[in-house]
């Protein structure tokens, strides 16, 4: 039975879509476009909440000037009109990564987010006899993803440092349609050593070479471990691998919905036959190629912002006996000894959001590293949540 992308969506219904045009519907287009072609200093929506939002792992700081400014051009009088589909910015973006990494545009796929791509290659690897594996705790959206496609999904525990284990899993991906490999992890904040990544990887595919690997590196730019490192050129060489990245965490542009993976040609052109790059919007493309062409300086910024800002806050935990995993990443992952529901729901009382709960680590909670002003406010609610809980359970 033939089966595109496009019936599969069909079976999903049309409320997503429904939601979306009541949301379009409260400002016009027009209004829109005048706006960003202005460069106004206000925002099209109010602020949602005056909470500090430590639980969605987003840079505080945003994109920078440079890439608000090019999303203002691409709207304005000498920007493409938007009543034509943005298909001819797709060569330029990809070309600007493929050079940024030194492989060829075949080699790259451009999505909505990184969530589009993720979605892409696990429908094309898994199915109903074709497992999905990964470590659990880590990001959910393959696995669910499978679950949804009616494929099965394995899990292997993490280990004392909780980092994913990497013999564990090879055991496990013995004829699996898929690994799933977070990496740095998502929610655990580690990284496994570049050496070890490579090592795993080529001894999986060896044992069970029709088994694809994503590897999801969405917090690349926030490792600071001199062993752990990008498996970009292994991807471009190997059909079985594929690492995907982000435009949503240092870059600052979650809003905007952009990603790109970067395989082997025959395997990118596999998931471009699927799901394609018709899903990119205007702004997405005009902010990311500003992005990588204004060069390296603004995230060796962010890296070191956010690295400060990390620091004080793992200080203020370990200062109160409190341990957390070797975050490389832009958020920590701290064992708060008591249910993180109950840590959650207090931290909101006190205006401070922080992360999901992430069973079966059911003590540890994932808090996003805001500004150091953040966090500075942020662990003083930290510290009297901390605090009574600790009197009431000595009470």
């Amino acid at each position: 039975m033939s089966f595109s992308r496009r019936t599969f969506v069909q079976t999903l219904g049309v409320g997503a879509a429904g939601v979306t045009a009541a949301m379009v519907s409260r400002r016009s287009g027009s209004q829109l476009l005048d706006m960003l072609a202005r460069g106004v200093d206000r925002p099209l929506y109010a602020a949602e909440t005056t909470d500090i939002l430590c639980h969605n792992n987003e840079n505080p700081v945003g994109p920078g000037e440079e890439v608000l400014q090019a999303i203002r051009t691409a709207f304005g009088p000498s920007g493409v009109p938007v009543g034509r589909y943005p298909f001819s910015r797709n060569g330029p973006v990809t070309e600007a990564i493929a050079a940024k990494f030194g492989v060829q545009p075949e080699n790259v796929l451009l999505g909505n987010g990184s969530t589009q791509l993720l979605r892409t290659l696990t429908h094309v690897s898994c199915s109903a006899d074709r497992a999905l594996v990964g470590s659990e705790p880590t990001y959910e959206e393959c696995a669910g993803y499978a679950a949804l496609i009616g494929a099965p999904v394995k899990s292997t525990k993490l280990t004392s440092d909780l980092k994913m284990d990497l013999d564990a899993t090879m055991a496990a991906a013995r004829g699996a349609g898929m690994v799933f490999f977070c990496n740095p992890s998502n929610p655990t904040a580690t990284a496994n050593s570049h050496a070890d990544s490579v090592d795993f990887v080529t001894r999986t595919i060896q044992a069970s070479p029709e088994t694809m690997f994503l590897v999801d590196e969405a917090y690349y730019d926030y490792a600071t471990d001199p062993n752990y490192d990008t498996l970009i050129p292994m991807a471009a060489e190997t059909p079985q691998v594929v690492v995907c990245r982000t435009f949503s965490k240092a870059y600052g542009m979650a809003g905007l919905r952009l990603g790109y993976a970067i395989g082997h040609a025959d395997t990118i052109k596999r998931m471009s036959d699927w799901d394609g790059t018709g899903s990119i919007n205007m702004a997405a493309y005009a902010g990311g190629l500003a992005a990588i062409e204004r060069g390296e300086g603004f995230i060796e910024a962010e890296r070191a912002r956010n690295t400060e800002a990390r620091t004080f806050t793992r200080e203020f935990f370990h200062n109160l006996g409190y341990q957390d995993s070797d975050s490389q990443t832009n958020f920590i992952f701290v064992d708060v000894k008591m249910p993180v529901e109950r840590f959650q729901a207090a931290c909101r009382e006190g205006g401070v959001r922080v992360g999901r709960p992430f069973p079966p680590l059911t003590t540890y909670c994932r808090i996003s590293i805001g500004t150091m002003e953040e966090m500075q406010k942020a662990t003083e609610v930290f510290a009297n949540v901390l605090s009574a809980a600790q009197s009431a359970a000595a009470a």
